[in-house]
């Protein structure tokens, strides 16, 4: 009976094990409309330009159209218009507000302007596209028209590429250069202005880096300005054929935080004729995180985004007494100038051997200077070395005070003898007695003192 239940527990086992794989081979694939699809926006503005060249005096209206061909939902988060000719053109557009699949908005766009000259903007409608968060419309009044691609950040820069075409000579073009992508750098390009002195088209390269580009000069001023951002732009214009250019750019905040720096100490420098010159450049917005500035250049080149600091130096220091006694002082004069860019503050320390006794803070205004004044005693007598921070000023030596010897009684007769007796000379010799009066009235004073010696003995 054992040897039979072996065999039939055995049977089970396979029996069991065969089942099992012969379902594991025949299971079916799951059908492929069964699995779940991921539902992306996708957004598409038309058309890419708004022109309004035929307008006449009285304002006038466009339609741009915002269509969401995904298969999610699509959120217009903004429609603004950016540009310095932005207050020339108006959008109505309630955002943000949602698109579901397929479906469209339409967009009015009015342009009223105060004149005719010609007029440049652009409309950036932004989204939760994850792939074109940001779309631009271009706006104008003339026939050019500028196409901006989206920045790419590549292995060594960031890098924006713009055509203008139907440019019209001494009409200035301006671009709007700004991407999501870009706007939390620490230093961004937003907008290009420039002046053509040629008709035709025009390609643009505007490329940044936080370092210097390779074939470019060092950027070392002797005023202690530190880099914090370089631009490269990159045309085919002739360099004698574009003026009057403006760069509108931004600095991150955080850039100029822990130091003594402002915005008032940011300046765009160009590198022209072999040096880093600085331009004009002055604040014009700040926002949550970055200060907006622009700058304006002769030309189109290398550009780089210096902070000026504040650089010290030492010029003069002294002690005015180098040897005195303990109950005597001395003042050691010390003499600071700012050669950098900004305003600062220096803390000037004095020092006994290595030990600080004393410090000043002086504000320093650039290319200003400043003086420190440490009034010193001693109470120990000895030879004690000075210097101001790490610069050597000289030695002191001081004496033990000396110890008069106390007076008496007749000592304070004998002077007082002496002064009656100098001002009855002086007296006599004012009201008119004569030098021979004048010498007996000495000589009888001179005999009473010697008398009165002789009584003391």
């Amino acid at each position: 009976m054992k040897q039979n239940t072996r065999v039939v527990v055995a049977l089970f086992l396979v029996a069991t094990v065969s089942a099992t794989a012969v379902v594991g081979a025949v299971r079916p694939a799951l059908p492929t409309d069964a699995r779940q699809v991921e539902s992306v926006p996708d957004i598409e503005v038309q058309p890419e330009t708004l022109s309004f060249v035929d307008t006449t005096d009285r304002p006038t209206a466009r339609t741009l159209t915002v269509r969401n061909v995904g298969n999610g939902p699509l959120t217009i988060r903004s429609v603004r218009i950016v540009g310095p000719d932005r207050a020339a053109f108006g959008v109505g557009a309630e955002a943000p507000s949602t698109l579901a699949p397929g479906e469209r908005e339409a967009v009015t766009v009015t342009f009223d302007p105060a004149d005719s000259r010609p007029r440049f903007a652009t409309i950036h409608v932004l989204s939760d596209d994850p792939d074109e968060p940001q779309r631009n419309v271009w706006l104008t009044n003339t026939r050019t028209i500028a196409d901006v691609s989206p920045s790419r950040v590549l292995e060594t820069k960031t890098l924006v590429n713009a055509t203008v075409t139907n440019v019209e000579a001494n009409t200035t073009q301006s671009l709007n250069l700004s991407w999501p992508l870009t706007r939390d750098d620490g230093v961004a390009i937003d907008a290009l202005s420039f002046t053509p002195e040629r008709d035709g088209s025009v390609a643009l390269s505007v490329a940044t880096n936080a370092s210097r580009f390779g074939d470019v000069p060092a950027f070392a001023l002797a005023d202690g300005t530190e880099p914090v951002g370089f631009v490269r732009v990159e045309h085919d214009l002739e360099d004698d054929h574009v003026r009057n250019v403006t760069l509108t750019f931004r600095v991150r905040k955080d850039l100029l935080t822990g130091t003594e720096t402002g915005p008032e100490d940011v300046a765009l420098y160009r590198f022209e004729e072999g040096v880093w010159a600085e331009r004009p450049t002055r604040l014009v917005d700040e926002g949550d995180t970055h200060y907006f500035f622009e700058a304006s250049a002769p030309g189109l080149s290398d550009f780089a985004t210096g902070i000026k600091q504040a650089q010290f130096r030492i010029t003069d220091a002294l002690v005015t007494v180098t040897r005195l006694t303990t109950v005597e002082g001395t003042e050691v004069l010390v003499r600071v100038r700012n050669v950098g860019g900004a305003d600062g503050t220096y803390t000037v320390r004095l020092l006994l051997a290595d030990t600080v006794v004393d410090s000043r803070e002086l504000s320093i205004a650039p290319n200003g200077t400043r003086q420190a004044t440490f009034e010193r005693s001693f109470d120990e007598p000895g030879t004690y070395q000075v210097s101001v921070n790490e610069r050597f000023v000289g030695h002191v030596t001081v004496d033990p005070a000396t110890t008069a010897a106390p007076t008496t009684a007749t000592d304070r007769t004998v002077s007082r003898t002496r002064s009656e007796a100098s001002r009855s000379t002086t007296d006599g010799a004012l009201s008119g007695l004569g030098p021979w009066t004048a010498a007996l009235a000495l000589l009888a004073a001179t005999f009473l003192f010697v008398v009165h010696r002789r009584r003391r003995r």
